[in-house]
């Protein structure tokens, strides 16, 4: 398996199918509330499409503080040992919500 070292292959995007390709993790940290959480790039791929890794950011919200303007994500390959100690979220369904909108004509 090549290491990448969680770097974008020369000439080409780093997209979420290369990292699950290569088993990589993807880390979406939070920079205003540190919080830290770790996903499979084929869940993720699964939620946003095939986008640039490094987009997932900009699509995500920090679940403890709200905001999306601080969010930083990378790819990894941890080793044997840092796995061991990472829990990985998994997805376990997506739901589609319909909601009623009303407005008032004037």
């Amino acid at each position: 398996m090549p290491d990448t070292g969680g770097r974008r292959k020369r000439g080409s995007e780093w997209k979420l199918s290369n990292a699950h390709e290569v088993g990589q993790l993807v880390r979406v940290q939070c920079g205003l509330c540190n919080v830290r959480r770790w996903y499979q790039p084929g869940d993720l791929k699964e939620i946003f499409g095939d986008v640039e890794a490094e987009m997932v950011g900009s699509k995500m919200t920090c679940e403890r503080c709200g905001k999306n303007e601080f969010m930083h994500v990378e790819t990894q390959n941890p080793s044997a040992r840092e796995r061991q100690s990472i829990r990985v979220r998994r997805l376990a369904e997506i739901r589609v919500v319909r909601r009623v909108v009303w407005r008032d004509e004037n």
